[in-house]
């Protein structure tokens, strides 16, 4: 087993106060209890919710002071006396859900996102915003050591949530799926994916160059909100057959492009649409921000994918911006 030295101090990203601003400062490495470790954070990406964590503007509480962040990729460098799934020297990554109570109902029955004692990283505990962050070991993403860390840390949020929203969907190789804000953050990785699970990706933004980008990504075709007369016929059209895609990946934060889904979509055998995943803004809303899917074997498939080169309602709330290397 490879031992780290480990320092009593280090550098971190801290909310000291409702609204900020954020402190670059130094506070003690933490040790982890006997069923966590302690990940050396090698890079973290920067995702949408930090920005509401630090305004607190969710009907959540937020832990403060508090450091942000949940997509944390390193290497493990110490462990509990209760860990046995996690050795020291481990790639692994810091998720949204950083620990449960594994005893509940919904921790029963594989649904620990809406276990009521759901420790949220860098939301209600602290996260990847610091060289040292501590994570329940049961429910730390355990990333293979092929996959480059720079790469895998938004995978942790922003990949795993439409990972999964294609997953749901039941959407299969050859057929059609829309994406719609594909020149985004989360939707430049639904391209991605759909391109490499076979699926023919549909993008939908605006703006000649998010389609250059969509494009270049694994497109098969986009449609520009901005200019197109007829986006329901267009979509549709995109389609080999002309009867619409088969399943809808929603990205967008504004009510209109869910109305135009459910005309575009192609309809089910009992005449209802197909399925259509979406995102929801949080707004005084009153959705709780741990309504969202994560299972471990997801992260396991999605790393798969990166090593080989390569919806059902879903709320999605992560939109990552850029990764930050805190090593």
């Amino acid at each position: 087993m490879p031992q780290f030295e480990i320092p009593e101090q280090q550098w971190a990203q801290v909310v000291e106060k409702k609204g900020g601003p954020v402190v670059f400062k130094q506070i003690p490495v933490q040790k982890p209890g006997p069923d966590e470790v302690l990940i050396n954070v090698k890079y973290s990406g920067v995702c949408h919710t930090d920005l509401h964590a630090m305004k607190g503007d969710w009907p959540l509480a937020t832990k403060m002071p508090l450091v942000g962040g949940h997509e944390g990729a390193g290497v493990v460098v110490a462990k509990g006396e209760l860990v046995t799934e996690v050795e020291v020297g481990d790639h692994a990554g810091i998720k949204w859900l950083n620990g449960s109570c594994l005893a509940c109902s919904f921790c029963m029955q594989a649904d620990e996102p809406l276990c009521p004692h759901a420790l949220l990283s860098g939301y209600t505990v602290d996260g990847s915003f610091q060289q040292y962050a501590i994570a329940k070991a049961a429910h730390v993403a355990k990333i293979p050591k092929g996959c480059d860390l720079e790469t895998t840390a938004p995978v942790l949020c922003a990949g795993i949530t439409v990972y999964k929203g294609l997953k749901e969907s039941g959407v299969r190789p050859g057929q059609c799926v829309a994406i719609v804000g594909a020149g985004g953050g989360l939707g430049s990785m639904a391209i991605q994916y759909a391109n490499a699970m076979g699926l023919h990706a549909i993008a939908i933004d605006g703006g000649e160059e998010k389609g250059k980008n969509c494009r270049e990504l694994g497109a098969q075709a986009y449609v520009d909100f901005t200019t197109t007369k007829d986006l329901v016929a267009d979509v549709k059209a995109a389609t080999p057959d002309g009867l619409g895609p088969h399943a809808v990946i929603l990205l967008a934060v504004s009510e209109k492009p869910f109305h135009q889904a459910v005309d575009y979509v192609r309809s089910h055998q009992d005449g209802r649409p197909q399925q259509i995943a979406g995102s929801l803004r949080l707004d005084g809303g009153g959705q709780d921000c741990r309504q969202i899917c994560r299972r471990y074997q997801q992260i396991e498939e999605e790393t798969g994918y990166m090593l080989r080169g390569g919806g059902v309602v879903f709320f999605i709330f992560f939109f990552p911006d850029e990764t930050t290397n805190l090593s």
